[in-house]
């Protein structure tokens, strides 16, 4: 292997052996002539953190001094309080009343007169106390945490006692005369009067009632019932009608005065059958009653009952007490059709106290225009003569069309038409002979003046003879 020419020169010059190059001298190390400077920048760095916070501690932030408006402002918040008296008020209009009742402590005021106003102020003063912050500020806010203080006070519960008892109290006289299952409108008076129509009492012409009857059957004939005749005629509903509330709601509505017609036995019967409902002799008075009360619940707004057929029943005394009685009870009145001159329908109600009324003509007995002309005219008769009188008629057409021309006559001749409730107890009993009226009863003839006596003629003296 060839030598390169540094060894040979080496080895001319040098008689030393080899050095091996592991063995040769390495380069001297740097001296280290102090710290590095990334140890220098942490020193500066740490020293730098340390003195902002030396700093943020010497100068406090003063942000903090500017909490005080929040605060006041939340103190204003009081007017959230207001709502809360709000939703009271408008429920119970009564709110007011525990306001009158608070006064009731001004009496500790009044008999100190040093001591107790001395302590509601010290009362009051420490409520404002928290609200100090708001003074300051001289804006009148300050009142509202003042109406913001009643609320506290005066708890709901509090108040809403009182307002109960004067309610329950209250509830008593209605629940009284609740004997009647029908609309309190004026709980003092009987149905019958609650449901009349207004009649003029003051009125002192002679009166006249017409009950149109049988109503209900044709839609036809009722509806020409409740619309082309005046208010001041009643009508009378059989119990079986279709819709009979709603015909009787009708003709209220239009003015007319209301009789329910109440089934009862005929002199004929089972020939002539009023229904399924009718009241019977043979029947026991529960049994009757039970028909009653069926009949009595199948409307409202009426003023009492008039007897269909009966010409039998009406003349038992027996019969008829029970159901007198259940309207003395239910408040109504009754008229007696007098379907039979023996009826002592009339003389059971007068001793019971049940209002009463009856029918003086039928008008329509005889369908013709003549007949009803002349039980019309009767009818006039009857009531210069009584006071009072009644008529019932059917729905035949010839006799509403002789009644709508004989009503506008009535005014003219003196004579008021007025509903059933307004001739109540002003028929005489029937059959009794009515007294005379005073207006016919003859002058009483004016005394002759005495005869003046006539004088006494003296004999002339006797001649004297001389």
């Amino acid at each position: 292997m060839a030598e390169t020419d540094a060894e040979r020169s080496a080895g001319e010059t040098s008689d030393a052996p080899p050095v091996p190059p592991m063995l040769a001298p390495a380069e001297p190390m740097p001296e280290r002539r102090g710290p590095s400077l990334l140890t220098l920048a942490w020193a500066l760095l740490i020293a730098g953190a340390g003195g902002f916070a030396i700093w943020i501690n010497l100068n406090p932030a003063e942000p903090m001094i500017d909490l005080g408006p929040p605060v006041a402002a939340e103190i204003i918040i009081p007017p959230a309080a207001p709502p809360v008296p709000k939703p009271v008020v408008p429920p119970e209009p009564t709110a007011p009343a525990p306001a009158a009742e608070a006064p009731k402590p001004e009496p500790e005021p009044a008999p100190p007169a040093p001591p107790p106003p001395a302590a509601p102020p010290v009362a009051a003063a420490p409520e404002p106390a928290p609200a100090a912050p708001v003074a300051p500020v001289k804006s009148e806010p300050a009142p509202p945490p003042a109406a913001a203080v009643p609320p506290p006070p005066a708890p709901a519960p509090a108040p809403a006692p009182p307002p109960a008892p004067p309610q329950q109290a209250a509830r008593p006289p209605q629940g009284r005369p609740a004997a009647p299952p029908l609309p309190p409108r004026d709980v003092e008076a009987p149905t019958w009067v609650r449901f009349a129509r207004p009649f003029d009492p003051e009125d002192k012409r002679p009166r006249i009632a017409l009950v149109i009857a049988d109503l209900g059957k044709s839609q036809a004939a009722t509806n020409a019932a409740i619309q082309n005749l005046g208010g001041a005629i009643t009508l009378a509903f059989t119990p079986y009608a279709d819709g009979l509330a709603q015909w009787v709601a009708l003709a209220r509505a239009a003015g007319h005065e209301v009789l329910l017609s109440l089934p009862m036995e005929p002199a004929d019967f089972p020939n002539t059958d009023p229904g399924p409902q009718t009241l019977l002799t043979t029947l026991t008075p529960r049994q009757n009653m039970e028909r009653l009360t069926w009949t009595l619940e199948r409307a409202q707004g009426y003023v009492g009952i008039v007897n269909a057929q009966g010409s039998r029943f009406t003349t038992s005394t027996d019969a008829m007490r029970p159901v007198i009685d259940r309207l003395f009870q239910r408040g109504l009145l009754f008229v007696d059709a007098r379907t039979a001159s023996t009826s002592i329908a009339i003389k059971v109600a007068d001793d019971v106290g049940v209002p009463r009324a009856y029918a003086d003509r039928l008008i329509d007995q005889e369908a013709s225009r003549p007949a009803i002309d002349r039980a019309l005219a009767d009818l006039e008769r009857l009531a210069r003569q009584n006071g009072a009188a009644m008529g019932i008629a059917q729905t035949y057409p010839v006799t509403f069309e002789r009644l709508i021309n004989w009503l506008p006559q009535l005014d003219q001749r003196g004579i008021a038409l007025a509903p059933v409730s307004a001739i109540v107890n002003r028929q005489p009993m029937p059959g009794a002979a009515p007294a005379a009226p005073a207006a016919e009863a003859p002058p009483p003839a004016p005394a002759a003046a005495p005869a003046r006596p006539a004088p006494a003629r003296t004999a002339p003296p006797p001649a004297q003879h001389k």
